[in-house]
């Protein structure tokens, strides 16, 4: 369930509180969209929505900085309008999942086709409907990506670096995000330092730089890294040019790592190892869902490339042929993933059962068990404070005062391993007009 509101009283919660941590039994007073006060005494506000949160842990909504419609987006060039009306369906299933905050990508597409669905980003953005604060902007992730690395993308549809190219982009005034292989022509490191210049968070991925390219294209502005370990990701274990891109993306402390936590595009040891190197700080767990208002329950087509879900419907996949499984059936090529098929509320839940066990690692022979309350916030970093500071978001991702009122209350249940998260209510905080 999700409410909006500019004022709200959550009573009696387990709230996780900045650099408090958890405050057991306490509310939080939500007034013109933003928290005004937050602690274990009573409060009163007149006018203000209560909600009875006993038994309830009171997170950060969660930030999804990738969310895909192939859906919507395999019907091809649509008026900036009709697009706007289509997000609008997207922020209001998102935000029953606990979402209070999602950037929406763009696949290897005509030009013409991505820039329209921007436009129509930038209408919801502009329009200061009761869910706009829900957007983040747009994620420009297959336009310039390596087309060697294209995953479930169309090749056909990605371009070399252009600076004109990038222009039409973020001139829609939509795009917060965007992807760019710095390996892939000349132009393409100065190409991130005009994106990063202009306000636009950088990232790579579908890339397979060597580290020195990457470290050249951290200097000029690259923030992260795209879901690591897919897309795919090159890598290189020889000594050359210090490695390649998961190497240094693994080491390099001025990188954010986004990853899908799916449960499949990341073996959980693995997964377990990485967030370890890197730190839970400098990690975000994103969905990329493939669907922004659902799974498809058949097969589905974008630009070319022909995709399904798996037979439980937990994964898609990209379509191979007959002879293609065969020749891969004894081989670790599993296939092109399309996306995911959760979202964020199984991402935290992912994250959480992660946490929670002993795990044996790749790389690591044994990872600890962390306690429930500690899997809950090292998860909510990842899924809310850790994505607000990648995007630049001030006042998003923690439950402090001043901070925006977004609110994600969960039920949680189980044991460690196979704990189970409800979310009970989103709550997204707008402000009242004329404020």
């Amino acid at each position: 369930m999700m409410r909006t509101g500019s004022s709200f009283l959550v009573r009696d919660a387990r709230v996780l509180s900045g650099e408090a941590g958890w405050v057991e039994g306490a509310s939080i007073l939500v007034e013109n969209g933003l928290i005004t006060d937050l602690g274990g005494e009573e409060r009163d506000a007149e006018g203000a929505v209560e909600i009875d949160a006993a038994g309830l842990w009171a997170v950060p909504g969660w930030i999804d900085l990738q969310v895909n419609d192939i859906g919507w987006l395999a019907g091809g060039l649509r008026a900036p309008g009709e697009h706007a009306e289509r997000i609008d369906e997207v922020l209001d299933y998102q935000g029953g999942t606990g979402v209070t905050g999602c950037v929406l990508a763009t696949l290897a597409a005509p030009l013409d086709e991505i820039l329209a669905y921007l436009r129509g980003m930038k209408e919801v953005l502009d329009g200061g409907g009761e869910l706009s604060g829900i957007l983040l902007g747009g994620l420009v992730e297959g336009t310039f990506m390596n087309p060697e690395f294209h995953g479930a993308h169309n090749a056909d549809w990605v371009l070399p670096p252009d600076p004109g190219v990038l222009d039409q982009l973020l001139s829609t005034g939509a795009v917060s995000m965007i992807n760019i292989a710095p390996e892939t022509t000349p132009e393409a490191i100065p190409l991130i330092a005009e994106a990063a210049g202009r306000g636009v968070v950088v990232g790579c991925g579908h890339a397979k730089p060597h580290a020195e390219c990457v470290r050249e294209a951290v200097a000029a502005g690259l923030a992260y890294v795209i879901h690591l370990g897919n897309g795919p990701t090159g890598t290189s274990v020889k000594v050359f040019n210090d490695g390649g891109l998961l190497e240094e993306a693994l080491r390099n402390d001025d990188l954010v790592a986004t990853f899908i936590v799916d449960g499949f595009h990341v073996h959980p040891q693995l997964l377990r190892d990485w967030i370890s190197r890197k730190e839970v700080s400098r990690c975000v767990g994103v969905s990329d869902a493939g669907f922004g208002a659902g799974a498809p329950v058949g097969p589905f087509e974008l630009c070319g490339i022909q995709g399904e879900p798996a037979d439980d419907g937990r994964y898609l996949r990209v379509v191979r042929s007959a002879k293609e499984r065969e020749l891969a059936e004894r081989t670790s090529d599993a296939g092109a993933l399309f996306g995911a098929a959760i979202g964020m509320r199984e991402v935290f839940e992912n994250l959480v059962n992660l946490f929670s066990v002993e795990l044996q690692g790749v790389h690591v022979r044994s990872h600890p068990a962390f306690s429930l309350a500690d899997s809950v916030a090292a998860a909510s970093l990842m899924c809310s404070a850790n994505p607000a500071r990648l995007l630049g978001v001030e006042g998003r991702g923690v439950l402090a005062p001043g901070a925006r009122g977004d609110i994600a209350l969960l039920e949680i249940n189980g044991e460690p391993g196979s704990l189970e998260v409800k979310v009970r209510e989103t709550l997204v905080a707008t402000q009242a007009s004329g404020s």
